[in-house]
C-alpha cells in the first residue's frame, strides 16, 4: 500500500549516501521521488490518527473512560481506517482497491457522526438509542451495498468503474452494475454532506449548552469547561468546511497532483491532531458535574438576590476556593435552582461570572492597599485557583493585566 524507495546510495555533492540497495541520482530524473513523496503525504493523516488511537487506548487502560474517551477512541479509529483507504486510493493499489474503497466509504460516512456521538456523551452524559442507530445504520448499509456490488461486478466492470469513476469522476462508458456502483457512491456524498452539517450545527449547540451549565454551577471553571472553547469551535468549523468542499469536488482531483494533495493533507493532519489533543486533555465531562436540585417549584422572584449580595458582603464567601452554587444554597437554606434563577433573572449574570467579578474587585482593592503583595499571594487570597484563571478574568473584567510584581 505504501510506495517506498530503497537503494544503496545517492550522490550528493560528490559524496555517496547509503540508501539500502539502489543508486539514485539526486539531479536529473527528480520525478523518481514523486511516488515516495506522495506516499509520505498520504500516510501522514493516517499516522496522526493511529498515534492518538494508541494514546487513547493507553489512557483508557490506565484511567478508565474519563472525559468520554471511549467515544473519542471510536472516532479516532474510524479516522485511522478512513485515511488508510485514502492511502490505498492515492497510491493506486488496484488489486486491493475494492476492499479499501468499501472500507473508506463506511468510515467516511461514520467519522463525523462518531464525533457528534463523542460530543453528546461528553456534554450530556449519555447517548440515546436513536443516535447510535443514526451513526451506525447509514455507513453499514452503504458499505454492504458497495461490497456486494463489487462481488457481483465482473473484472471488466470493476476496472471500468475504478478508471472512469474513482479516478476521473466520469459516468462515461459505465453500464449495468458499474453505473449502479457510481450512483451509490454519488448518493454517499450527499449523505456525507448531511452528516457534516448535522455534526457542525448540533455540535456547536451542545458545546455552548454544556459550558453554560458549568458556568451556572461552578465559580472555578478552568478545568471543567471544554478546553479552549473558541479554538475547538473554530477547528470543528474548519474541519467541516474543508471536508464539505473536498467531498463536493471529489478526491480524484488530487490524484497525481502533489501540490494540491500536500497542503490539503497537511491541513487535515494538523486539524486531526488538534481535535484529538483537545479531546485527550478534556477529562471533566457532564457525568462529573455536581447535579443541582431539579424538583424545586418554579422561581417566582422573591428577592433572593438581596440575600445573595448580603452574604457576599458579610462573609465574603466568594473568596472560597472551588466554590459551587450548592455552597451558596446551603448557606441561605434554599435550593440551588433558586440561586441560579436569582442570578440569571434578577441580576442578569451567571454564577461563575458573578463570583469572579467579586474576586477581581477584591484583588484590585487588595493591590491598592498592599502594593508590595506578591502575585502568588494575591491570587490565593482573591480565591482564584490558578494564575491563568486570575489573569484571564482580570483582563476580561478590568481591561488590563496587573504587573507581575503586584503593582497596577
Amino acid at each position: 500500500m505504501f510506495c517506498l524507495i530503497f537503494g544503496k546510495s545517492i550522490p550528493i555533492f560528490g559524496k555517496s549516501i547509503p540508501t539500502f540497495g539502489i543508486s539514485i541520482p539526486i539531479f536529473g530524473k527528480m520525478r523518481i521521488f514523486a511516488p515516495m513523496l506522495q506516499s509520505v503525504i498520504t500516510v501522514t493523516p493516517m499516522l496522526t490518527c493511529a498515534f492518538w488511537t494508541f494514546v487513547l487506548l493507553v489512557d483508557l487502560k490506565e484511567h478508565g473512560d474519563r472525559g468520554a474517551h471511549k467515544q473519542l477512541l471510536a472516532w479516532s479509529l474510524a479516522a485511522t481506517l478512513l485515511y488508510m483507504g485514502h492511502c490505498a486510493f492515492f497510491n493506486k493499489t488496484f488489486s486491493s482497491l475494492p476492499f479499501f474503497d468499501a472500507l473508506y466509504l463506511v468510515c467516511n460516512l461514520s467519522v463525523f457522526p462518531l464525533y457528534l456521538r463523542y460530543l453528546t456523551k461528553l456534554t450530556e452524559g449519555r447517548v440515546g438509542a436513536w443516535m447510535n442507530w443514526g451513526v451506525a445504520l447509514p455507513p453499514v448499509a452503504f458499505g454492504l451495498v458497495v461490497a456486494q456490488l463489487y462481488l457481483l461486478m465482473s473484472e471488466k466492470d470493476t476496472q471500468s468503474f475504478v478508471h472512469h469513476y474513482l479516478y476521473h469522476n466520469s459516468f462515461d462508458s459505465l453500464e449495468g452494475l458499474a453505473r449502479l456502483q457510481a450512483v451509490v457512491h454519488q448518493t454517499a456524498k450527499v449523505v456525507f454532506a448531511i452528516g457534516v452539517c448535522t455534526t457542525l450545527t448540533m455540535g456547536l449547540r451542545k458545546i455552548r449548552r454544556y459550558n453554560r451549565l458549568v458556568e451556572s454551577i461552578y465559580a472555578d471553571t478552568e478545568d471543567k469547561r471544554l478546553h479552549s472553547i473558541g479554538t475547538l469551535l473554530l477547528l470543528l468549523v474548519l474541519m467541516s468546511c474543508i471536508s464539505f468542499v473536498a467531498n463536493a469536488i471529489g478526491k480524484h482531483v488530487f490524484v497525481d497532483s502533489n501540490w494540491m494533495l500536500g497542503p490539503t493533507f497537511l491541513i487535515f493532519s494538523v486539524l486531526l491532531f488538534a481535535l484529538s489533543y483537545a479531546g485527550y486533555r478534556q477529562v471533566f465531562s457532564f457525568e462529573d458535574i455536581e447535579q443541582v436540585e431539579t424538583e424545586a417549584p418554579a422561581y417566582i422572584g422573591n428577592g433572593l438576590s438581596d440575600d445573595i449580595r448580603k452574604l457576599m458582603e458579610k462573609e465574603r464567601i466568594y473568596l472560597t476556593h472551588n466554590l459551587k452554587v450548592g455552597d451558596i444554597a446551603t448557606r441561605l437554606n434554599t435550593n440551588s435552582r433558586y440561586i441560579q434563577e436569582a442570578l440569571n433573572v434578577e441580576m442578569n449574570v451567571n454564577f461563575s461570572d458573578y463570583i469572579n467579578q467579586l474576586r477581581v474587585d477584591y484583588a484590585e482593592d487588595l493591590l491598592k492597599k498592599e502594593p508590595d503583595i506578591t502575585m502568588e499571594d494575591l491570587i490565593r487570597r482573591s480565591g482564584f485557583s490558578s494564575s491563568s484563571t486570575f489573569y484571564r478574568n482580570f483582563k476580561h473584567i478590568k481591561g488590563y493585566r496587573p504587573k507581575v510584581d503586584g503593582r497596577l
